[in-house]
């Protein structure tokens, strides 16, 4: 009798076992598809360093653009742009960052600002393919609560689209100077969509 018994429990834990393999399989999958190339990383770090509009705007989706996020008062704002110009910043009065890369980049989790003590938690080149960010969409409800800014449940859901399939990546360098951007994977190519311009600001 005991050996009838035993059957069953071992097919249940071979496919026990082959599902979690393939959970793990899939997973991993998935963890490669929103991993960005460290070329692409770096071509959009150097474009910024060298202020190479041309060669930063080809990681620039002709028909997405970017969104750039930035403080306004106390309140964090977006403007979307076909394609960055380091002559026309936005907003007009900060200049883009002049950082220069060189540091290798790291797929671990992401350095974070302390206002208090006006620092990154630390330095280097960061991108987490696990992290889904939401600043982008989390801003657009804000404003549009305030009634500070008409926003569509349209453009609200775009913007959370755009985030499920995208990677925040973050560079602070030994000076404490940072570039925030967003890539994300169109197609078959990882275009640069969105520019963070409020982590380190901690004005009012």
């Amino acid at each position: 009798m005991s050996r009838f018994a035993v059957v069953p429990i071992r097919r249940v834990s071979v496919l026990f076992i082959f599902s979690i393999i393939l959970l793990f399989a899939d997973g991993g999958n998935a963890m490669s598809r929103m991993q960005p190339p460290d070329g692409v990383v770096a071509g959009v770090v150097n474009a910024f360093g060298s202020r190479d509009a041309v060669r930063l705007n080809r990681f620039v989706h002709p028909k997405q653009g970017v969104v750039v996020i930035y403080r306004q008062g106390v309140f964090n704002v977006f403007k979307a742009v076909s394609r960055i110009d380091f002559r026309k910043p936005v907003p007009e009065y900060f200049p883009y960052p002049k950082i220069r890369g060189g540091a290798p980049l790291r797929y671990a989790a992401l350095p974070v600002y302390d206002c208090g003590r006006e620092a990154w938690s630390k330095t280097g080149l960061f991108c987490d393919p696990k992290h889904r960010d939401v600043l982008l969409s989390t801003m657009a409800i804000n404003l549009k609560r305030s009634g500070l800014k008409e926003i569509s449940q349209e453009t609200i859901d775009r913007f959370r689209a755009l985030e499920a399939k995208s990677v925040r990546v973050v560079l602070v360098d030994v000076n404490g100077n940072d570039l925030v951007f967003y890539l994300t994977r169109i197609g078959e190519r990882w275009y640069l969509t969105i520019l963070d311009r409020v982590s380190s600001d901690c004005s009012a």
